[in-house]
């Protein structure tokens, strides 16, 4: 939270009022920020809110009015109430309509909850009114890549990019784009750029670990992989992967014992069950073989009814 100063007699006063007394009488937009830096956002809200009613474009209360939602937001998006969340961030609109800073915040609460095109449209928005902010590519892009539209994504991501070249996270980003697309040798060459930016991470060397194996190259795939469990020895996505590289290298004994601690790790992984039910079913433990094939197809049942959810930025079961 950014600090606003000290609070005078007066503001110290302020802060105990109750917020039904504050709404009737508003003082002035620092008194806001008073109540809002003594973590009372509501009551700043309130504050704002009277003062933006009578003088609706009052500078310093359309800001406190949006950093007030921001912060009431993220209170209830932390206790996992997204749909109050972006309420709050509604109601703020209502009184800081056109703030490129709010509709950029509308877009990733909408994007984090699946209102996909809700999302491009905020997002959109805050690209028009703010066009120097790269956060907007990179929200953007994450959007696209959502809603399948790959090439749309490249070009959000890239444009990103030229504004911040050196952030590791957006070229792991644009490796998925390319992963997704099949471009195998750009996204080769993101996810390292990604990893010579910043050497102590998983993703980025698991994507590498996921590209090696789609083209058929499993020893390079394995020890992609055990980077990854080398930091992460309960990363579900590492853990199959390289069941599955041994798996296709016929090495069942081996493959067997890491699909077993992938299932454990994620169990809500669809490709560790049905790999291990593979691999059980090579090795003749038949029984075992048949319910870890149901249960992948159960889950993949379910998968195919989150369609939407198929592109992502993150490919990687969370570890558990």
């Amino acid at each position: 939270m950014h600090g606003w100063g000290c609070c005078s007699i007066a503001v110290s006063l302020l802060l105990a009022v109750p917020e039904s007394s504050l709404a009737q009488s508003p003082t002035s937009p620092q008194d806001g920020l008073a109540l809002l830096q003594a973590g009372k956002p509501d009551e700043a809200r309130a504050v704002f809110e009277a003062i933006l009613g009578s003088n609706p474009g009052d500078p310093q209360a359309l800001d406190g009015e949006v950093k007030a939602s921001e912060a009431l937001a993220l209170k209830e998006r932390s206790a996992g109430h997204m749909v109050e969340a972006l309420r709050d961030m509604m109601r703020a609109e209502d009184y800081a309509p056109g703030n490129a800073r709010l509709l950029f915040d509308i877009g990733i609460l909408e994007e984090e909850m699946q209102l996909y095109p809700d999302a491009e449209k905020a997002l959109a928005r805050a690209q028009e009114i703010d066009p120097g902010n790269p956060d907007n590519y990179y929200a953007m892009a994450r959007v696209k890549i959502d809603e399948g539209q790959l090439d749309a994504a490249e070009q959000n991501m890239t444009t990103y990019l030229k504004a911040r070249p050196d952030d590791a996270s957006a070229h792991y980003g644009l490796g998925r784009v390319y992963e997704l697309g099949m471009q195998f040798d750009q996204a080769r060459g993101e996810f390292q750029r990604s990893i010579e930016l910043q050497p102590l991470q998983t993703e980025a060397y698991y994507e590498l670990g996921d590209v090696a194996l789609k083209q058929d190259n499993y020893s390079e795939a394995l020890s992609y992989f055990e980077k990854v469990l080398a930091r992460n020895g309960q990363h579900g996505g590492a853990l199959t992967g390289a069941g599955q590289a041994l798996y296709r290298e016929k090495r069942y004994e081996q493959a067997l014992a890491y699909l077993r601690r992938a299932t454990g790790a994620a169990p809500g992984y669809q490709p560790g069950h049905y790999y291990l039910g593979l691999t059980l079913s090579r090795l003749g433990q038949k029984e075992e073989s048949d319910r870890e094939l149901l249960t992948a197809q159960k889950l993949a049942d379910e998968d195919n009814k989150n369609a939407g959810r198929r592109y992502q930025l993150s490919g990687v079961p969370p570890s558990q």
